[in-house]
């Protein structure tokens, strides 16, 4: 069966305009469309990442491979490690905090974004990353490690102040 010359010259002429137009579009920059993610300096600097580590970086938690947020840490995994070599106890390095920041902001980017601009009460129902730590009886979720955190411990404060973008780094090292 035989298409016509102008089935075919219709079907190219729109499959022309159609990539033109997906991919020649000039993106606007509408900055609802982007995300607003926690500052990297202050989770690495700022004390979050060390928080982060002795809170839920412990090879029986959050330092083990498989963990949906994996954290590195001198106490527990390592980023690189020989496996023929003994786990390095070297203080945490500097890829492991960035590694750790973005395993962390990796969990909700969105959600963690909004609550950057918006602020955290506004979306704490479904943040995951404040909700885990907590116990049930305190607005937390179901977390196989138990509760880790309480609403009103310093390393929470710690963990809302950055997501808001001043973290308050005296409650980081409690």
């Amino acid at each position: 069966m035989r298409r016509s010359r102008w089935a075919m010259i219709s079907s190219a002429s729109f499959a022309v305009i159609a990539c033109a137009v997906g991919c020649g579009g000039n993106f606007s920059g509408d900055p609802s469309l982007e995300v607003a993610l926690p500052d990297r300096d202050q989770f690495i600097n700022g004390g979050v990442n060390g928080m982060m580590e002795r809170k839920c970086g412990g090879l029986d938690c959050h330092g083990q491979v498989g963990r949906p947020l994996r954290i590195y840490s001198a106490n527990g995994l390592r980023l690189t490690r020989n496996p023929d070599s003994p786990r390095p106890t070297t203080a945490t390095t500097d890829a492991e905090k960035i590694a750790n920041y973005y395993s962390v902001v990796g969990l909700e980017p969105e959600i963690l974004g909004y609550a950057r601009v918006e602020g955290v009460n506004a979306h704490f129902p479904v943040m995951q990353l404040l909700k885990k730590p907590l116990d049930i009886s305190g607005q937390g979720v179901r977390h196989k490690g138990g509760p880790v955190l309480r609403q009103t411990d310093k390393a929470f404060n710690c963990l809302v102040t950055w997501i808001e973008g001043q973290v308050k780094s005296d409650d980081c090292n409690d």
